[in-house]
């Protein structure tokens, strides 16, 4: 314990923050997949939360790699820094980072508890998926001042785009890929499967563009275990993944992981402690609030993020076959997505979720598709 708590008091220190005086003050938080976390009690009477890289996440030794964690920590503090300017408190306050090999840390402001969905009312759940939903397109319009296209990466002096090429090339490309890769999902399933589906793919990605100037810097990552309540009831996202993208189409990827990945992952390691699929009926009134937060009435954005929902959704069926064609399932694959008979019971859901996808908007007596 004695090294842990001189480690945290070495990152308070870095940080500018007062000195670790009682170990007390202390307490474990928890582990998520890459890192142990550690609630600070400051002697000012604010809270902070310190984080460590683990030495072994999914059944492997992680090997210090300097430049994937700057680009996930600056990538953080970029994501914080522009959400809190867009909306004050959505994000920890007070973020810092440093990498060095063994000595790696974050510091950030200790932002309240994950909602915990055996206590939300429907109500409630509607409420705070459309605070999200509302952040998420108020996030569309601000300026990140970043360059490049997909996940973040770090080039010695600060974070960009993996992707430093046009952007709407890119996701022509990435169009081709779906299309391509649902037609030979099809072609192999060895159940039938509605004609429907692969025309309802096609039109989604009829008119799938997107230019460098509408690129914008969203999250991937805000499963319920990152969504936190300050005491006000408002707000809060940590973790996030931030990615330079199209913001429909990470709505679309909010609207499938609360419809269906959350609820349909309950046999997948990862997940199950979660028990999401006892939830599921908060979970869609999360995402029913967050696509009205998100489209603020306006029917056409409305169409595009079901499009995004429906495109994340074939995707997520086709990962879930690819696994099936390898001759061996990874440790990680495993803990990510369960043994082969779930993935393949899985695949079944999916295929019924795609042909029963909801395209009619109830609020609207409007259809979507």
């Amino acid at each position: 314990m004695k090294e842990t708590f001189d480690l945290i008091d070495y990152a308070l220190q870095q940080s500018g923050l007062e000195e670790l005086k009682d170990p007390t003050q202390v307490q474990y938080l928890g582990e998520g997949a890459w890192h142990l976390a550690y609630l600070v009690q400051l002697r000012t009477g604010n809270a902070v939360v310190v984080r460590f890289p683990k030495t072994e996440a999914y059944g492997k030794k992680v090997e210090f790699d300097e430049a994937a964690l700057h680009a996930e920590y600056a990538g953080t503090k970029a994501y914080y820094e522009l959400a809190n300017q867009v909306k004050p408190g959505i994000c920890p306050k007070f973020f810092n980072y440093h990498v060095e090999k063994d000595r790696t840390f974050t510091v950030e402001s200790y932002a309240g508890k994950a909602i915990k969905l055996d206590q939300l009312t429907v109500v409630e759940a509607f409420h705070i998926g459309a605070e999200l939903g509302e952040f998420f397109r108020k996030m569309n319009a601000a300026d990140h001042g970043l360059t490049g296209f997909g996940y973040l990466s770090w080039n010695g002096k600060h974070i960009e785009g993996k992707l430093q090429y046009d952007a709407s090339e890119s996701m022509k490309e990435e169009n081709e890929e779906y299309i391509d890769d649902f037609k030979k999902f099809i072609d192999t399933y060895e159940e039938s499967i509605s004609p429907a589906a692969m025309i309802e793919l096609q039109n989604c990605l009829e008119d799938r563009k997107i230019m460098d100037q509408t690129v914008v810097l969203t999250n991937q990552d805000t499963s319920p275990e990152n969504v936190l309540l300050h005491s006000d009831g408002t707000v809060c996202l940590i973790d996030p993944v931030p990615i330079l993208y199209s913001g429909d189409s990470l709505a679309g990827n909010f609207l499938n992981n609360y419809r269906t990945l959350f609820p349909t992952f309950f046999n997948a390691p990862r997940y199950a402690r979660h028990e999401f699929d006892r939830y599921e009926d908060r979970l869609k009134r999360i995402a029913d609030g967050f696509l009205e937060g998100y489209s603020h009435g306006d029917l056409a954005v409305k169409r595009r993020v079901k499009q995004e929902e429906f495109i994340q959704l074939t995707d997520l069926t086709v990962t879930h076959w690819h696994l099936l064609q390898t001759d061996e399932l990874s440790h990680e694959q495993k803990i990510r997505y369960g043994e082969r008979e779930a993935i393949a019971n899985r695949i079944t859901v999916l295929v019924k979720k795609i042909e029963e996808f909801q395209w009619f908007d109830e609020k609207s007596g409007t259809k979507l598709a």
